[in-house]
């Protein structure tokens, strides 16, 4: 691979464009270093001095011509909320669309377009635009759980065709900043591990995870995946590094010290006290009496309000301080804010939450200045990827890393003087956390005791708390320490990376390799949606198959936003207890587990709301034996039968439930209620808003689904139901009456559907369907469907120019070139069957086509899989410039075939016409030889990789055909009702006569 031309960057300018900030000098170091292609071992900086804009220092490096990763994937331990990361790397796609920065946008091959950045959770839904174009720059940020499960072939929450394509993009020409390492040992060994491994070795036959020498072996392909741990408190608890260029961490030097806003947020005042918990006292009435009395001695001094934090270790204590506050605030009559930020709470208001922590000014650099006295009541969720800065704190006594963080948080910038309180809630006993924790208590307790003296307490600020660092042996005794986590192994990522297979004996969950061998309680996630896929026949209502329901989340899959993740005894209380509410007007009184503990009077009107939306007519009506709740495994697939309500209410113990669900994913019938303020709550009787209908918002808010409105959390697919009548109006429209790109056709097209009330004759009078937008790509068939119609040699064309632009622009040599550029001319061969024609309900003029409005008829293709009918019509007819010879030629097979996400190592053989059955069987038996031969060769990331090529330039030729059409379309002066059909036969020939026009 070729490097980039020189680009003469002026770092210091540049950098302070892009951000907005003087670079501080280890800022400058790190893009030096990085700028000759070298990497740290790590960044080890104090909190608040701008690690994350590493982000903006290796876009400079780049743009400058370092051989560094196009892909950057910024990896945060905490799921509590979308960090400031996103938000950093908008701002530097922003400042990148500057005048000044021309040069730098120029050198990073973004002329005439905008940075990809992509969030995988929370409310900014991963818009793909990662996936867009491997050949171009692109910010990827995400959880530890969202990019290791993808980096592993498992992809939480992501289809297992589309699985392939993330994992080869993040294995490969991809640079992970692993933000807060400290907190995220086994993943940053995990990360270390592949690096290691992946690197060129002496004998024993190659790399375990790279690529073997072999007859395409070049020292350049696959590109480089490598790794950058950020802290702020890394000392002697960050995993040794492995295989680094540079041995030499960033750090903190005389130049830094030196600067004056380093030197300010460094010896930022924050004056430490340590309170013993008297004994009989409640740990959440002291530490909600000492908020309070601070805040308002601390604003009687200043003369303004208080931005007070509030740690609590345990979720049940937060929610006790935040409650006795609420009523303080009453009792006083104040306008104050009181803010519970804790975990277990569904995402989408924890992204609601951050919003409220901006608006009452407590977010760093923030320049508002609240009204009244602000109390933030936080758990650990607000401990990392906030970026959080209060005026004081009152905490209760963690791990030493946790107090660091938690420090970082108070008067981050160093403008004011902050007073700390923490309360010792006393030695733990040694019976419940062991000889190990009573120790570890007791060193944060000497390390505390340790920090510089001042006046009224103990200095500790950032710099206070670095020349702890010598401390070694006691500040590895006072901190948590790293789990034990299971080796990685070569033929534990090639189980994983075997996606077409929807089981595999030696594929276990990656949880473990991510986060290590935990103690913690097990988990369960809950989905509330509005409809799920069930059947109503007069007065049953029954699920659907396994199948078909499976199908259905295949192709509305759920999204982060959806889900609430917390311990599996609370979801076993909470579903029992809410089971029996909405059980007891159903029929015949429920018994009860037991004592459930309550969240709080509501009021009855509001589970009488759940009457009105029962009564809706066309909804499957709530009944103690219908399903209200379908139970997951990570990988989609269902996991026994439904629950019903009696299930939950009567039939299941509590053991039995629990063993049902825990580590599962269930989704849950919005009527089932019990979400308040985004925390499971018994007595919470109002329904809850889903992503189906858009977070409560209008419905207009569909039409901007699609771009803006995924950046408000709107999905990609919409779920709904559809009359009968209304869904034949749609599917049987005459092509012709407005054109290949009709707008009449609407921005939405039919994904999936099934009967969901059927009459007496079993004609489906209401049908459940997803519908997927215009330029979206879920579903198993999706990226078939299209709103404009594309002829088969026009998409084919179109692909194999994008196959070789992405090849050139990534630098590859004239062999490899030439194979994606011919893989692309003919991945689509096999959509030549009439079979798959009929199928998509292609027209008979103009065709054949690769892309159509649809509808899908499933039962027509029979499982037919034209990528396998193009593989074999390229082993029957050859291709253009290679001999079967060439080991190119193989790797070609597997890219045509693979290029849907199967072959790895199974393809269906259903449906194909053009072979006997045993032959096909034969064929597929070889796909999956082949499938093995080239991962031995190029590594599952390696392989996968190349996979992605050739689907980016599918799914660019696609949309660019797409929106074509739909320019041509805005243009035209006529009228829908006036076009003729033959204007419309003749869009693709109009195609075809653009292709020189558009590259």
């Amino acid at each position: 691979m070729s490097a980039m031309p020189e680009s003469p960057i002026d770092f210091g300018p540049a950098f302070k464009a892009l951000t907005g900030h003087t670079p501080f000098p280890w800022q400058r170091r790190l893009f030096e270093l990085l700028s000759s292609g070298e990497l740290p071992s790590a960044v080890d900086v104090p909190t608040g001095l701008g690690k994350t804009w590493v982000m903006a220092i290796w876009l400079l490096a780049r743009a400058a011509g370092a051989r560094l990763p196009r892909r950057l994937v910024y990896v945060v331990d905490r799921r509590a909320v979308v960090d400031q990361a996103t938000d950093s790397a908008e701002r530097l796609r922003a400042a990148l669309a500057r005048s000044d920065l021309d040069p730098v946008r120029s050198a990073l091959g973004l002329a005439g377009r905008s940075l990809p950045i992509s969030t995988l959770r929370g409310q900014h839904l991963d818009n793909r635009e990662w996936l867009d174009d491997p050949a171009g720059p692109a910010i990827i940020v995400g959880t530890v759980d969202m990019i290791g499960s993808r980096l592993l072939f498992e992809g939480y929450g992501v289809s297992r065709r589309m699985r392939p394509m993330q994992a080869g993009l993040l294995g490969c020409d991809a640079l992970v900043l692993l933000d807060e390492a400290h907190l995220a040992r086994p993943f940053e060994r995990l990360l270390k591990k592949i690096v290691e491994d992946r690197r060129p070795r002496d004998g024993h036959g190659g790399p375990a995870f790279g690529k073997l020498a072999g007859p395409l072996a070049t020292g350049s392909l696959p590109p480089p995946f490598r790794v950058l741990p950020l802290s702020a408190t890394l000392g002697p608890t960050s995993v040794p590094a492995v295989h680094f260029t540079s041995d030499d961490r960033i750090t903190i030097d005389d130049d830094d010290r030196a600067n004056e806003t380093v030197r300010r947020r460094l010896d930022a005042p924050k004056t430490l006290t340590v309170e013993a918990l008297a004994e009989g006292a409640s740990l959440n009435d002291i530490l909600a009496e000492r908020a309070w009395d601070l805040a308002h001695q601390m604003a009687e001094a200043a003369g303004r309000p208080m931005r007070m934090l509030i740690y609590c270790d345990r979720r049940t204590v937060a929610e006790k301080v935040a409650h006795d506050l609420g009523g303080r605030v009453r009792k006083a009559a104040l306008e104050s804010a009181v803010i519970l930020f804790v975990g277990g709470r569904r995402v989408h208001e924890r992204q609601l939450a951050a919003d409220e922590l901006r608006r009452q000014g407590l977010m760093a650099g923030s320049d508002v200045h609240p009204s009244a006295p602000v109390f933030l009541v936080s758990t650990s969720a607000g401990e990392v990827g906030v970026d959080l800065d209060a005026d004081h704190m009152v905490c209760d006594l963690v791990a030493w890393e946790r107090m660091v963080q938690r420090l970082g948080r108070v008067n981050r910038l160093g403008s004011g003087t902050a007073r700390v309180v923490v309360i010792d809630q006393r030695p733990p006993e040694k019976k419940t956390v062991g000889e190990e924790g009573v120790e570890r208590h007791a060193a944060v307790r000497v390390l505390l005791a340790e920090l510089p003296r001042t006046e009224g307490g103990h200095q500790a600020g950032p710099g206070a708390l670095a020349g702890l660092a010598a401390q070694r042996d006691r500040i590895t005794e006072a901190s948590t320490p790293m789990p034990l986590y299971p080796a990685l192994t070569r033929p534990l990522v090639d189980a994983w990376s075997m996606t077409s297979l929807a089981e595999h004996t030696g594929r276990p969950e990656v949880d473990p390799w991510l986060r290590g061998w935990q103690e913690d309680e097990s988990r369960t996630t809950v989905v509330w949606r509005r409809y799920l896929p069930v059947c109503v026949a007069g007065d049953r209502v029954d699920a659907r198959k396994g199948k078909e329901v499976e199908a259905f989340f295949d192709a509305a899959p759920v999204d982060v936003s959806e889900r609430l993740e917390t311990e599996t005894w609370r979801v076993v209380k909470w579903l029992r207890k809410r089971a029996e509410k909405l059980a007891k007007p159903l029929g015949h009184a429920a018994s009860g587990p037991g004592d459930v503990e309550s969240d709080g009077a509501v009021e009855e009107a509001e589970d009488q709301t759940v009457a009105a939306v029962a009564a809706e007519p066309d909804v499957a009506p709530l009944r103690r034996d219908a399903p209200v709740a379908f139970v997951l495994d990570n990988r989609g697939k269902l996991n026994g039968d439904p629950l019903t309500l009696q299930d939950a209410a009567e039939n299941l113990n509590p053991k039995d439930l629990t063993r049902r669900i825990e580590e599962r994913l269930l989704v849950v019938d919005a009527r089932v209620c019990g979400l308040g303020d985004g925390l499971l709550k018994t007595d919470a009787g109002k329904p809850v808003t889903t992503i189906e209908d858009n977070w409560g918002q209008p419905e207009e808010w569909e039409e901007v689904a699609g771009t803006a409105g995924q950046a408000a959390g709107l999905p990609a697919v919409r779920i709904r139901l559809s009359s009968e009548d209304e869904r034949d109006r749609r599917l049987t429209e005459p092509a012709g009456t407005g054109g290949d790109a009709d707008p009449s056709a609407g921005p939405w097209r039919e994904l999936w559907a099934t009967g969901y009330r059927v009459s007496k004759t079993d004609r489906s009078e209401i049908w459940l369907v997803v519908e997927q937008w215009r330029g979206g790509t879920s579903g198993e068939d999706g990226e078939s469907l299209t709103r404009s119609l594309q002829a088969l040699d026009v998409h084919q064309a179109w692909a194999a120019k994008e196959a070789a632009r992405i090849a050139r622009d990534l630098g590859l040599g004239e062999a490899d070139r030439t194979l994606l550029e011919t893989a692309a001319r003919i991945h689509d061969e096999g959509k030549r069957a009439p079979r798959w024609q009929r199928a998509f309900n292609a027209r008979r003029r103009g065709g054949p086509y690769a892309k159509t409005r649809g509808p899908f008829n499933r039962h027509v293709l029979n499982g037919y899989r034209h990528e396998f009918q193009s593989m074999i019509d390229v082993q029957k007819n050859g291709l253009d410039g290679f001999d079967r010879s060439d080991p190119r030629f193989d790797l070609a097979l597997h890219l045509i075939a693979a290029h849907h996400g199967h072959a790895r190592p199974a393809i269906g053989v259903d449906g194909c016409d053009g072979l006997p059955p045993s032959a096909a069987a034969a064929r597929a038996y070889e796909v999956g030889r082949r499938f093995a031969r080239l991962q031995r060769q190029w590594g599952p990331w390696g392989l996968a990789w190349w996979e992605a090529l050739l689907r980016a330039a599918d799914q660019r030729a696609s949309r660019a055909l797409d929106e074509l059409a739909r320019s041509k379309s805005r243009t035209t002066k006529t009228s829908v009702s006036s076009r003729s059909s033959g204007s419309s036969e003749s869009q693709p020939s109009l195609f075809a006569a653009s292709m020189g026009k558009v590259e």
